[in-house]
């Protein structure tokens, strides 16, 4: 009965991983257009420039299959903060957590006029 049970288990845990692996979403293999709602022009993200990121840095509800900023971040009263807040807030903002000249992790600095291309 034991060893029925323990194959029971492994097999329900090996159609688990073979499901989760099946449903994986692969980055976009181009530059993406990133709105934020706001005044600024959209920002061109490229995935491939940010390969050495685990992708729940940025994308940490993708386990809800949002994997889109804006489906969370629109600036809605009680809801995720504003977009421009979740990329630049001086802390915990995405981008601007690596990409200012001030944080100790500074990977590239950049400017506003770097990623808000007109």
């Amino acid at each position: 009965m034991k060893k029925l049970i323990a194959v029971a288990v492994a097999a329900i845990f090996l159609v688990g991983v073979g499901i989760t692996a099946a449903l994986a979403v692969d980055a976009p293999k181009g530059p993406i257009k990133v709105t934020n709602y706001g005044g600024k022009d959209a920002v061109t993200f490229d995935h491939a420039n940010h390969k050495d990121n685990k992708c729940v840095a940025c994308h940490h509800n993708e386990k809800d299959g949002k994997y889109k900023c804006g489906e969370c971040h629109k600036g809605e009263a009680g809801k995720a903060p504003a977009m421009k807040d979740a990329a630049h807030e001086k802390e915990k903002g995405k981008c601007w957590s690596c990409h200012n000249d001030k944080s100790p992790a500074v990977k590239k600095a950049l400017k506003c006029a770097d990623c808000h291309k007109g």
